[in-house]
């Protein structure tokens, strides 16, 4: 497994999967988003990822961040597609939200074996993808940010 060491802080590691390499950076944001970056396997053949923006500041912003990312990544462990899984955590974050806080989220689901990526885009900035023919922009799914709207029926792409 190879990281970027100045980028890496607080990613696992994941000492025992060799099938796949991750680089990560971040830039921190300088408008009152609180942006985290989170990897996590699933099993030993897919890795969950999930890219987010908080919208606020300070301590609440703050909470509502590591609140969001943990439904996320807990929900992701029970191995549930990405479209369930933003289904669940939006229900989840509407019934305990403070009142205009809301997360953007690109969170997918990575084959290991076979390479594909079950992915959402629940409100977020719209991806690319760097292969070797180039960059191209992934689809959107027209997802609605996490935290506003109930019930909300999430579709999902795959890549």
């Amino acid at each position: 497994m190879k990281f970027n060491k100045l980028s890496c802080k607080g990613f696992s590691t994941f000492p025992l999967q060799h099938s796949f390499d991750i680089y990560a950076s971040m830039v921190a944001s300088q408008r009152g988003w609180r942006r985290f970056l989170r990897l996590f396997l699933i099993d030993p053949y897919r890795l969950g990822f999930v890219i987010g923006d908080v919208c606020g500041k300070g301590v609440p912003a703050a909470i509502f961040m590591a609140v969001s990312r943990t439904l996320i990544r807990a929900t992701g462990l029970k191995g549930v597609p990405a479209s369930e899984c933003m289904r669940y955590v939006n229900n989840l974050l509407c019934n305990e939200s403070v009142s205009s806080m809301f997360v953007s989220v690109f969170y997918g689901i990575l084959n290991t074996t076979t390479g594909e990526v079950d992915y959402v885009n629940a409100g977020h900035n719209p991806p690319y993808l760097l292969s070797s023919s180039g960059i191209s922009k992934i689809d959107m799914t027209n997802g609605i940010v996490l935290g506003l709207f109930e019930d909300f029926n999430f579709q999902s792409k795959k890549l």
